[in-house]
């Protein structure tokens, strides 16, 4: 039977950028659309509901979130007490039968809102692909306003869909059967819901399945998700150029750990997982090194109103996150290269790009990275 393993690229909204950067660019044409109401709808409070499904649930077990679950039975005396009560006052015993995770997502409703961020999410896109002279990888971008339709489960055309949203929720669902200790055949079954909005703005997901004689087959869903909220209202201009890169990307960093998944054949799925987040922080960071790049470029020409300071915002807080380990010296050798270059290694061979960003002699120092300025076409 073959194992299934399912690898999310999150993109959270506490990207930010290390030092002072200067908005520079060419001279900002008089047509160009100007997007700076966008930042105040973001500033707004955000809409918590109504929540929407967004696509299948998926089987998962979370060890944290299933403790947090257990004590919080145990010490709900209230709910213990109902359930004794319909279980005509007999002892109780209980066991999970099921743990899931299901994406929820919050449609955007208002007119105005929805149309500046999906003509935004567009522009934003057609200047990073004439940027990086690379193909439009998008069947459409459309906003979502009320509940979900049917995803596609396989590309009907060449490209993907981006649905855009309000915003995401992670909900972790488990079911527990109670029933009387004395075995008398009642049973009661209860649904536990944790939901956490956890700052990611999008994700690329791929699926690996491993099959007889260690074969790994690569599928990407047909679609994605952008949410127009976030705590850091820059975060919102950040992810159509930020996720379309990791679209473009994604094959490359697949070709690359098909190779050393089939070099390592590795005996278990702990042992896949460890090669699938050296090869996610691998594209994180050239993702990343680009989008230092172009962001600047993007808000000089359509964001014109937005504070240069806020692209100042501390880099050591996404530093925190393992997958983004090796992101402050993609800046470095993407600014060193130019954008284009950069990407140029990363389609030709992104174990020449990892061992170029690994490199003792490649990492910056913090003071460096602090100094570099994202100008410039690469």
């Amino acid at each position: 039977m073959a194992r299934r393993l399912s690898i999310t690229l999150i993109v959270f909204s506490l990207f930010a950028f290390a030092g002072t950067s200067t908005l520079q660019a060419a001279s900002t044409p008089l047509n160009d659309p100007d997007y700076s109401k966008l930042l105040a709808f973001v500033k707004i409070q955000d809409m918590q509901d109504p929540l929407v499904s967004f696509g299948a649930a998926e089987k998962d077990f979370d060890r944290d979130l299933n403790r947090e679950n257990i004590a919080f039975l145990n010490t709900d005396k209230t709910l213990l007490g109902r359930i004794q009560s319909q279980l005509n006052g007999a002892k109780l015993k209980w066991r999970l039968t099921r743990s899931f995770k299901q994406l929820l997502a919050v449609p955007e409703n208002r007119d105005e809102y929805a149309r500046l961020f999906e003509q935004y999410c567009r522009t934003a896109v057609n200047y990073l692909l004439e940027r990086i002279h690379m193909a439009d990888p998008y069947d459409r971008i459309v906003t979502l306003k009320g509940p979900m339709p049917a995803l596609p489960q396989t590309r009907a055309q060449k490209g993907i869909t981006v649905y855009l949203v309000h915003n995401l929720v992670d909900e972790y669902i488990e079911e527990y059967l109670f029933s009387n200790l004395d075995g008398d055949g009642n049973k009661i079954k209860i649904k536990v819901r944790n939901r956490a909005n956890d700052g990611k703005v999008g994700s690329v997901t791929s699926l690996v399945t491993i099959g007889a004689d260690n074969q790994f087959e690569f599928n990407r869903l047909p679609y994605t998700v952008w949410q127009n909220s976030a705590q850091n209202p820059l975060n919102v201009l950040i992810v159509p150029i930020e996720e379309t890169l990791h679209i473009l990307m994604r094959p490359f960093t697949e070709k690359a750990m098909r190779a050393e998944l089939v070099q390592t054949r590795p005996t278990g799925i702990d042992q896949v997982q460890r090669i699938v987040d050296d090869w996610i922080a691998v594209e994180e960071a050239i993702v990343g090194g680009v989008v230092w790049q172009v962001l600047p470029e993007v808000c000089t020409r359509y964001v014109p109103r937005e504070d240069a300071d806020s692209l100042s915002n501390a880099l050591v807080e996404r530093e925190e996150h393992p997958q983004y380990r090796l992101l402050r010296s993609a800046i470095q050798v993407v600014a060193d290269l130019g954008a284009n270059d950069a990407l140029a290694v990363y389609r030709k061979s992104p174990l020449h790009f990892k061992n170029m960003i690994s490199s003792p002699l490649s990492l910056p120092t913090r003071k460096s990275a602090s100094g570099l300025r994202p100008l410039g076409a690469g």
